[in-house]
């Protein structure tokens, strides 16, 4: 899993879903907190184009709360971040060593899961889990990205083998709650759990 560099591609913000709420009774009074996930939807077609180039684009599109997504492509490889200014973090310079994208079976649509906090009723992401399917010398596989989401700041905090970890979404969840707060950008990203059944 090396992090490669390379900036064109970007975005759509189409739909949010909360994923719940959870009830806590405390004595004779209960609280009432929301689920810490949403999900937008990436579609390309709905984006704004930042560049044109013969190996992809780049696109900024609508995020969460005023957090826009920046989506490049390059070398068959995707980049993306979502921050206040995404295209200027560490995020839309990283990606996988694999081929790869988050878009299955060449698909305009793409789901980015944000794990968010509610600060003065607003939402605000820390982090967000995207999918990609990746592949090389003909494996393939899936990997789920874990990014930090902090004001200008985004960068990649861990990936997680989807094939090879039964539960991988609870791992990548567990590592952006746990630690994308205080993730150290200038550091490199690690692989977690079980690996060995999809390329990095």
């Amino acid at each position: 899993m090396v992090p490669c560099s390379i900036s064109q591609f970007k975005p759509v913000f189409s739909m949010l879903v909360f994923a719940g709420t959870v009830v806590c009774a405390t004595g004779a009074e209960a609280v009432t907190t929301f689920q810490k996930s949403l999900f937008t939807s990436i579609d390309r077609k709905a984006c704004t184009t930042l560049r044109s180039h013969p190996d992809g684009n780049a696109y900024r599109c609508p995020g969460l709360d005023g957090f826009p997504i920046y989506l490049a492509e390059g070398d068959h490889r995707t980049f993306v971040a979502g921050s206040i200014e995404p295209e200027k973090t560490r995020a839309a310079q990283q990606t996988l060593g694999a081929f790869n994208t988050p878009f299955l079976h060449s698909s305009h649509r793409a789901i980015i899961e944000w794990r968010f906090t509610i600060k003065e009723k607003r939402k605000v992401p820390f982090a967000m889990i995207v999918r990609y399917f990746t592949e090389m010398n003909g494996r393939k596989g899936e990997v789920l990205v874990v990014t930090r989401i902090a004001g200008k700041e985004a960068c990649h905090v861990g990936y997680v083998d989807a094939l090879a970890n039964a539960n991988a979404i609870v791992l990548a969840r567990r590592i952006a709650d746990e630690r994308a707060r205080t993730f150290d950008c200038r550091t490199d990203p690690s692989i977690e759990g079980e690996r060995g059944r999809s390329p990095l």
